[in-house]
């Protein structure tokens, strides 16, 4: 049966990131099914049903330990918004599954910045864990851009020390070939809860809402626009721009606050 829901191709992305990380070619797989390739490929582009003999054969081939949790999502019927909720745990891990099988990834950050920028410091503060190591830079990842609101890189609460730290990160980012982007002004359409993250996947698009409890998914709509809208009004170098002011003014906070205790606050705080 021909579907083309957000759930499949979610499902169909993890698999697909999970076959490409165990190096096999869709042909191995395809045998163990008793298919042909293409039909394994409808499944990972999510344009195929797959049955729950299928999903559980392949996440065992692949050694992918998350067959429970794409059973769920698949299981899931969506609420009054359309959207489907990913709650179990591992929801970052498929998160990123399905960035790297996008054919592009728009990140939209509201009240503070996405994981894959985070400081190991700014990630602690905000109670996350940052995938940043201790060699930083590290994104440049192709085919995605980040979007952060004004107020993101503005805010800092009693941490401006951190912050003057962090946007130095992304700073770096940028010169590696991140696309970050600020957007500048306000905007006049309620904005979006923390995160949107568009996944342009094979067989369509598919809005990520994640926050720390979950990632909640369904079909592109309303915040897709706001996205091309954003990036219509800034580009790389007013981006830079707004980086550095923000910086400055952190350091500036920075030099003229007396040595403190550990903040209370986090960055994501209100000054």
């Amino acid at each position: 049966m021909t579907i083309t829901t957000p759930v499949s191709r979610v499902v169909g992305a993890c698999l697909l990131d999970a076959r490409e990380g165990r190096m096999m070619l869709p042909e191995q797989p395809a045998e163990l099914l008793g298919t042909d390739p293409r039909t394994l490929l409808a499944l990972e582009d999510g344009r195929l049903e797959i049955s729950p003999r299928a999903l559980t054969e392949l996440t065992t081939l692949y050694r992918f330990g998350h067959a429970q949790a794409l059973e769920r999502l698949l299981a899931g019927r969506p609420d009054w918004n359309g959207k489907v909720r990913d709650r179990e745990p591992g929801h970052a891990q498929r998160l990123a599954a399905c960035a790297r099988s996008s054919g592009r990834v728009r990140w939209w950050s509201t009240v503070y910045l996405p994981t894959p920028l985070q400081t190991r410091d700014y990630a602690r503060a905000m109670g996350e864990t940052s995938p940043t190591g201790h060699g930083a830079p590290r994104p440049a990842v192709r085919n995605t851009v980040y979007v952060l609101d004004a107020a993101v890189i503005q805010h800092g609460g009693a941490t401006p020390r951190l912050m003057a730290e962090q946007l130095d990160h992304l700073l770096s980012l940028l010169d590696s070939g991140t696309d970050i982007r600020v957007a500048p002004g306000a905007h006049v359409d309620p904005q979006p809860p923390l995160h949107v993250v568009d996944l342009a996947l094979p067989a369509g698009r598919v809005l990520a809402w994640p926050d720390r409890e979950g990632v909640d998914y369904c079909a592109t709509g309303r915040p897709a626009f706001h996205i091309d809208a954003a990036l219509a009004g800034t580009d790389p170098r007013s981006s830079r721009d707004a980086l550095v002011r923000a910086a400055d003014s952190h350091r500036a906070r920075t030099a003229l606050s007396p040595a403190a205790p550990a903040p209370t606050e986090s960055p994501a705080d209100v000054h």
